[in-house]
């Protein structure tokens, strides 16, 4: 039995004082994997419709367990260490992931995070490497592997956020660094919805898909070109690149485990789940695009009032 030291030892924070990640950590990474074996045991296997819906069972208690049980000791250590709350400024500006479940997650990836500051690898090195598993993913979603691709876009995003953290801690960012991140941000997402778009390009999902992808890249357009005029926008929308990513990738995985259950349920409800979720990012993500227009707009506005101010 772990002594009560030992206990305190694995829930201690991490180096900048900040979070508790040693349990949170072990019992998610130790989910995500349990999960990652279980998607290449589904996806390469073929089984009979017994097995498919106990493994597809397993993988939504796996899902539920790790997640729920990392989650609230998070939220109880935290508690404990007495996190101050966010004030209501602070809570007003929130996007989507933003509050506990960042913090959470920013938590459980600190082990990688350090990993790779002590292997010295430069922030570009990781930023590449999260095109490369975007690239896995578009391949894994064009022959129809949804389980493992959700995962593997997931750890994409994961390495996103990363390499910007690491630049900042290691004092190596750069305007060419930022550039370098945020073009590869770009083609890394348009071949996720390239992949989702080859896999169900005869489906009714198709024209979805292309107008999400639309507005992904009209968000991030309209942000760089705000920026080039000096105008901020970043904070302006809820449908983000994080959100995106988070909502695509969790949908092909429980997407998948819905065609598992399908003779549990009775149907298959996979199309459906990819359909809301294809919904609900070309909707926001549209709406992001046009709420950072209208902000630019007005902010343009407010310039040229100061600027030339009208005569009386």
């Amino acid at each position: 039995m772990a002594s009560k030291h030992s206990l305190r030892k694995k829930c201690s924070p991490n180096k900048e004082g900040s979070e508790p990640i040693g349990w949170p950590a072990s019992i998610a990474w130790s989910a995500i994997a349990a999960l990652v074996l279980l998607g290449i045991i589904l996806e390469i296997g073929k089984f009979r419709p017994v097995l498919d819906l106990t493994l597809g069972l397993t993988s939504i208690l796996l899902i539920l367990c790790g997640g729920l049980i990392s989650i609230g000791i998070f939220k109880f250590s935290r508690r404990k260490r007495g996190s101050a709350p966010l004030s209501r400024e602070e809570a007003k500006a929130q996007r989507i992931l933003d509050g506990d479940i960042s913090a959470w997650w920013i938590a459980v990836i600190s082990p990688l995070e350090n990993f790779i500051i002590r292997r010295h690898l430069n922030p570009n090195f990781v930023t590449t490497l999260s095109f490369c598993f975007s690239l896995v993913g578009c391949v894994f979603f064009y022959i129809g592997w949804l389980f493992l691709a959700g995962w593997v876009v997931l750890f994409s995003g994961t390495l996103d956020i990363l390499d910007g953290r690491i630049a900042r801690k290691t004092g190596l960012v750069s305007r060419q660094g930022a550039f370098f991140d945020s073009v590869l941000d770009r083609y890394g997402e348009i071949l996720i919805f390239l992949g989702l778009a080859a896999h169900f390009r005869e489906s009714n999902l198709f024209s979805l898909i292309l107008l999400a992808l639309a507005g992904s890249l009209m968000v991030s357009y309209t942000r760089a070109r705000a920026e080039g005029l000096g105008i901020a926008c970043k904070e302006v929308g809820i449908m983000q690149r994080p959100e995106r990513i988070v909502l695509l990738g969790f949908g092909a995985i429980f997407s998948s485990i819905l065609f598992r259950l399908r003779n549990l349920i009775g149907t298959d409800l996979q199309p459906y789940l990819m359909g809301f979720v294809l919904v609900l990012i070309a909707v926001l993500a549209n709406w992001t695009a046009v709420s950072r227009i209208v902000h630019v707009m007005r902010e343009l506005q407010k310039d040229r009032e100061r600027l030339d101010p009208p005569s009386r």
